[in-house]
């Protein structure tokens, strides 16, 4: 009896012992499994930052240099603009035309006294082409009021009052005075513009009843109509013997059209 309980407990040592032996295994294998999983993948992210970084690494790789061409010149040729039979528009008033009638060379300007990039025009670029060009060039004025500026038209007819009253200096002293002062300023009303007829030196009483009653009105609807008829639709549109210049580009622009149309 007592050597059968011993054989049963032998067994169950054994038994629990080789359970023992059996968890210690299984471990090891699982953190083996764990340990080579986490290698792999540190592997896996090394290999990937590597392929990522591959073409900015190719990327710094100096090149070898081409050897380099000397510039070539490029030709100044003006380019070819539109171009209109000038006897298609009509002849200003003289007191609208600014150098000697014979000019070799005829901008016809066609413009807004509350556009600004008349204004442009008029304090930069035309008095660099009366500089550099003097009698060999005439300027011809010519209006589009625009129909969105609520001063403009107004203003044109004040210009064509002062023309009537004093002639092209008194024309051109109030185009000046509307470009140089009163668009920078805001100042195109009827008050203003009235004090600008007064320090030109106009007479005041008939320059009011000029504008007011809007007898020079339609001299100004000529030049719209004449302008719609030569698909211009913006200011300052310019013909410059009858090439369109459209905006106000700067001297350059028109010095190369100029200096062709003299043959220099």
């Amino acid at each position: 009896m007592i050597k059968e309980l011993y054989r049963v407990k032998l067994k169950g040592q054994a038994s629990s012992n080789f359970l023992a032996i059996s968890i210690l295994v299984g471990s090891l294998i699982v953190a083996g499994s764990i340990v080579w999983g986490i290698k792999s993948f540190q592997n896996y992210i090394t290999n990937l930052g590597r392929n990522l970084l591959a073409p900015q690494q190719a990327a710094r790789v100096p090149q070898p240099q081409q050897p380099q061409q000397a510039p070539q010149p490029q030709p100044q040729d003006v380019p070819e603009l539109p171009q209109i039979d000038v006897s298609q528009i009509a002849q200003a008033p003289d007191y609208r035309v600014k150098g000697k009638k014979d000019a070799k060379v005829t901008i016809v300007e066609y413009s807004d006294f509350q556009c600004p990039f008349c204004a442009r025009f008029t304090r930069d670029t035309l008095p660099q082409i009366i500089a550099q060009y003097g009698d060999k060039v005439k300027i011809v004025f010519k209006h589009l009021p625009l129909p969105f500026h609520q001063f403009a038209q107004k203003a044109a007819e004040a210009t064509e009052c002062a023309g009537k009253l004093g002639g092209a200096k008194a024309f051109w002293a109030m185009h000046d005075k509307l470009f140089l002062e009163g668009q920078p300023t805001g100042r195109l009303d009827i008050l203003s513009i009235k004090q600008f007829a007064k320090e030109i030196g106009l007479d005041e009483k008939k320059f009011s009843q000029c504008l007011d009653s809007g007898e020079m009105a339609g001299v100004v609807a000529r030049d719209l109509e004449e302008s719609q008829r030569l698909g211009v639709r913006g200011t300052p549109t310019f013909f410059v013997n009858g090439k369109v210049i459209r905006g106000a580009l700067p001297f350059e622009a028109f010095k190369q059209v100029i200096d062709q149309e003299l043959g220099s």
